[in-house]
């Protein structure tokens, strides 16, 4: 295929070929022009069919543009717009030619430290990458299956994101590619079929490459079970990433660990670990600890809870005195040069006024969740409430976690229901009544 040459989408439009763009392992790319709106476009062509690819891209043409769960149109991913058929069994498709010039990888931008996202920058990064997943998982109940650092393109000053290489998204159990190396979910390494949560899998290991490098498998223990075994088989590819997956940051088995080492990068990776806020850390532990095994996998941390973390990450953003740059406010350290910065800016106070209980205190601050007996003995187990931080508004809220509805009291003395899921602004002086299982009348005061 050279300059000059026709082509013909099944949709009936007749494109030009304008010049090559790039290959991969499968499929060759080039520039295309429509002859008829003279609009280019971007033309991926396969000289076979990998993996029954066409398929999944049929499928993808037939559903059109990505939507969220309020119907909004996504311009994240990139998604094919028509079928060009080809000779015996190769084929190809048009899509959008999408400017990257203001774009990379995270390859690239460890490779260039210049283009590494800023702490806000990387906020919006996995806000982004969160809605587009959450919008293929829920709304169109189909998965990405290889999500790696080579195919999420970012924008490293606004955060904004592209996805282009979409060719392997399908339903779930469909498989289309085993995906990459590190980044697969304990499961899929051991043969089982993907899902939403093995996505959200693939999704964690990515915030962590992005923002502590590294893998998370791949510590002490991995590297000595590889010295004394050939790494390229499949049986050791089994243990350190499926049967005997440790985290190197698990707090029960520190096996795996990288602190205390003499390895230069394990070194900077453990620095910017105890960087990070609590609320992430624990995420990471909950994904590759607590609910790794696959009986467990449904209860992963969802695209929904990492997009939310980070909103509120970036939502209490803190100004490093010593660097000058925005950081996250939530670990006493800047991310970027390690200096003393604020833990957190807001924060609320609240008494606990009955229930046998009167004079408890507990001082909240923004992203903390506290449980129900955290907070009153009276009231039941489970995560209880949420602290919030509307940047815009300068509010601080509280959403209700529990499976109760609260009365909400004003300082006027006006009442309203806070059913469970809900936020409220606070106001100083307002008043939470609860009336959990044990009918026992809770009454929380905050200050």
């Amino acid at each position: 295929m050279k300059k000059g040459d026709m082509i013909t989408g099944e949709n009936g439009e007749q494109y030009a070929i304008v010049k090559s763009l790039g290959k991969g392992g499968q499929a060759k790319v080039w520039q295309v022009q429509n002859l008829g709106t003279k609009q280019f476009y971007a033309y991926k062509y396969y000289k076979r069919n990998p993996c029954d690819i066409r398929e999944n891209i049929e499928t993808l043409i037939a559903k059109g543009q990505l939507r969220d769960k309020n119907g909004s149109v996504l311009s994240t991913a990139v998604f094919p717009l028509a079928i060009v058929e080809g000779e015996g069994d190769s084929f190809g498709y048009i899509m959008d030619l999408v400017d990257l010039k203001d774009y990379t990888t995270l390859k690239k931008a460890w490779a260039r430290p210049g283009l590494y996202p800023s702490c806000d920058a990387i906020c919006r990064i996995v806000k982004n990458m969160s809605s587009f997943l959450e919008a293929l998982h829920s709304t169109h109940g189909m998965c990405y299956k290889d999500i790696n650092e080579g195919n999420i393109f970012f924008n490293p000053v606004t955060g904004d994101v592209k996805i282009i290489d979409n060719d392997n998204i399908a339903y779930p159990g469909k498989v289309t590619i085993s995906g990459t190396y590190g980044y697969r979910a304990p499961e899929i390494v051991l043969g089982k079929k993907p899902d939403e949560r093995s996505d959200s899998f693939s999704f964690a290991v990515y915030i962590f490459r992005l923002l502590v490098g590294g893998y998370p498998f791949e510590g002490r223990y991995t590297r000595e079970y590889c010295r004394k075994h050939d790494v390229c088989e499949i049986d050791v590819q089994k243990v350190i990433y499926g049967t005997d997956a440790v985290f190197i940051w698990n707090p029960s088995d520190r096996r795996n660990s990288i602190e205390n080492s003499t390895d230069v990068k394990w070194e900077a990776q453990a620095k910017i670990w105890k960087k990070l806020p609590a609320r992430i850390q624990n995420l990471f532990i909950d994904t590759f600890v607590t609910y790794l095994p696959e009986e467990k996998r449904a209860e992963r941390p969802s695209d929904e809870a990492w997009g939310d973390a980070f909103e509120e990450l970036r939502a209490g953003l803190v100004r490093c005195r010593a660097c000058g740059c925005m950081t996250f406010g939530g670990s006493g350290h800047c991310f970027e040069c390690g200096a003393a910065v604020p833990v957190r800016r807001h924060s609320i106070v609240f008494k606990v006024l009955s229930a046998g209980e009167a004079k408890r205190e507990a001082k909240l601050y923004v992203a903390d969740v506290l449980q129900g007996t955290e907070i009153s003995k009276h009231l039941p187990g489970g995560d209880f409430l949420k602290i919030l931080y509307n940047k815009p508004a300068g509010k601080v809220g509280i959403r209700n976690l529990s499976g109760l509805t609260w009365c909400v009291i004003g300082q006027d003395k006006s009442r309203t229901d806070c059913p469970p899921g809900s936020v409220f602004a606070v106001e100083k002086g307002m008043m939470i009544r609860i009336i959990p299982k044990t009918a026992q009348l809770n009454v929380l005061r905050l200050e």
